[in-house]
């Protein structure tokens, strides 16, 4: 080691010293000191970024890791560093990028491969995050940590063999809470609900503040036949000595979810009288209140935070008012709304209404222009439809009706559908991007001022995937889907009603829940029909008509622009 390398290293030394000791901006200043005596020093840079990691300032960590990259490429520890911060930052695409170039010098390296593995995972590439998992376990077959990864893969992929990875991997991490829910999600997959639920009630009990847990106790409640008391564990756990306004807010989420605004208003006027000025809880009840139809009490409460002016608060004071039936007053709200998050699905769905109502000429413009709505037959022979159909007909053989989704009265499969390893969603797949791009042919030229053409030329991607069997009765409320770009529904069984008076089980697109907007009806009705699939835009409200027999079966997902 050369004289230069071992001055960093006593500099890195001292530092991290500080660090140990919890003298953080002493131990900063030591970094930043060390860093400008020795900046070429790439594992002095590595391990300051290892420090601002630890200490949650990810932004300052991955300049320096890649600042280590930029000295020294072929330092490994500092690329897996980058890439577990990347992930952490919500860009996983990016991450497989850095560590990608490293797979020839780094092909020993468990710890890497488990790293790209976990964000090929997260970035949706689930088959190169496969492969890259079974290099990993390779090289670590004992490791907790891959052991970890293998289990949270196979649970994304609904594999067969996700229950026994996941109890693997509870031995080799004992106590981990994280595994616990994953185990609670594989049983219920299997129909395991009681194995489940046990699990969900240690979490409960020992995790008391960890609102995932308190939710998914909740869903497994729900799936289990528990609906009247299914969320009457957030009593206990909000009673607690420190319970904060989180695991209030849960307990309210879980309540709108299967549509229960009223109680879900009242719970929060209790958690307001600990947390009056809370305005997040503020902001909840404002919105609970607003679905369930008490519009002028929540008006109330949005002009008691006037003061509040942010996009999510616009949006609510826009939805109040299409309820109170003042169209210029919501469009006044979301203009601000729009211009604060012009990408917002919500703001634009609502602002829509609002034109409609008045006869604003923009509604045209955002909904009515040829080519937006449009169904497609998919490219798909005879035989691989009946292969998927039958597919999909197994899956919901243990599903129920989740919380917080659309379904009413009929299922959903967990987990995105194309995550999967079975060769039929892959085709399904392939099958659906050539849709999309028969789709893109057909629309309007781009607008860099429209939500959805904005976008019409750049890469997109389908994102969130699920099946829905309806059986006998139910329907799909109005709603949108906020993270969309395009939204979509394909047919795979279609009961006979559909072509009875009444038209049940039709698309309807462009109607708006109940109460919201009064006076409006659909845009578009779509008569499903298998084989076919129907791809509109995510601002535009949509739901179903309720069927009374027969079984519905769709495939939908969500389509976003890749960044």
């Amino acid at each position: 080691m050369n004289g230069v390398a071992s001055g960093a290293q006593a500099a890195a030394m001292q530092a991290s010293q500080l660090a140990a000791q919890g003298r953080d901006a002493e131990a900063a200043a030591a970094y930043d000191r060390a860093l400008a005596d020795f900046p070429k020093e790439p594992r002095l840079a590595n391990s300051a970024g290892n420090f601002h990691f630890k200490a949650g300032r990810l932004t300052r960590a991955l300049a320096l890791f890649e600042q280590a990259l930029t000295l020294a490429p072929d330092l490994v520890e500092a690329a897996i560093n980058a890439a577990i911060t990347l992930g952490r930052l919500g860009q996983p695409a990016r991450a497989v990028a850095l560590l990608a170039p490293l797979a020839r010098i780094a092909q020993g390296n468990a710890a890497y491969w488990r790293t790209r593995a976990d964000n090929e995972r997260q970035a949706g590439q689930y088959r190169e995050a496969a492969d890259s998992l079974a290099r990993a376990a390779a090289l670590d077959p004992a490791g907790p940590h891959t052991a970890r990864s293998r289990a949270r893969l196979a649970l994304e992929r609904s594999a067969p063999d996700a229950v026994a990875l996941i109890e693997t991997a509870l031995t080799l991490n004992r106590g981990d809470p994280n595994l616990l829910y994953d185990y609670a999600q594989a049983l219920s997959v299997e129909g395991r609900i009681s194995e489940a639920l046990e699990c969900t009630t240690t979490l409960v009990t020992h995790v008391p503040g960890w609102t995932d847990g308190l939710k998914l106790h909740a869903e497994l409640r729900w799936a289990g036949g528990d609906r009247a008391r299914f969320a009457d564990h957030f009593e206990s756990v909000t009673a607690l000595q420190g319970a904060g306004p989180a695991a209030w807010r849960a307990w309210c989420d879980v309540l709108d979810g299967v549509d229960r605004h009223a109680e879900s208003a009242a719970v929060l006027a209790r958690a307001r009288a600990i947390w009056p000025q809370d305005a997040d809880l503020a902001l909840a009840q404002a919105v609970a209140l607003c679905e369930a139809g008490q519009a002028g009490d929540a008006q109330e409460l949005l002009d008691e935070f006037a003061a509040q002016t942010g996009p999510d608060w616009m949006i609510a004071r826009g939805r109040n008012a299409l309820r109170l039936g003042d169209p210029q007053r919501a469009e006044a709200a979301l203009d601000q709304a729009r211009a604060a998050r012009p990408g917002d699905v919500a703001a634009w769905a609502l602002s829509d209404l609002a034109w409609r109502m008045t006869g604003d000429a923009r509604h045209e413009w955002l909904h009515g222009q040829p080519g937006l709505v449009r169904q497609i037959a998919m490219p798909l022979g005879t035989d691989e439809r009946e292969a998927i159909t039958g597919l999909l007909a197994r899956l919901h053989a243990h599903t129920a009706m989740p919380i917080g989704q659309s379904v009413k009265q009929g299922s959903q499969t967990k987990g995105a559908l194309f995550a999967r390893a079975e060769p039929e969603l892959a085709r399904l797949e392939a099958a659906l991007y050539e849709a999309m791009a028969d789709y893109r042919a057909g629309l309007p030229p781009a607008d860099p001022t429209h939500p959805l053409l904005a976008r019409r030329d750049e890469p997109w991607a389908i994102n969130g995937s699920w099946s829905i069997l309806l059986d006998g009765e139910g329907h799909h409320a109005a709603h949108i889907h906020p993270r969309g770009l395009l939204s979509s529904a394909s047919y795979w069984l279609v009961p006979e009603e559909v072509d009875a008076p009444g038209e049940a089980g039709w698309l309807e697109l462009g109607n708006p829940p109940p109460g919201l907007a009064e006076g409006l009806s659909s845009l578009h009705t779509v008569r499903p029909a298998e084989g076919t699939l129907v791809l509109f835009p995510s601002t535009l409200f949509h739901g179903t008509r309720p069927i009374s027999r027969g079984r519905r079966m769709t495939v939908a997902f969500d389509v976003t622009a890749r960044a």
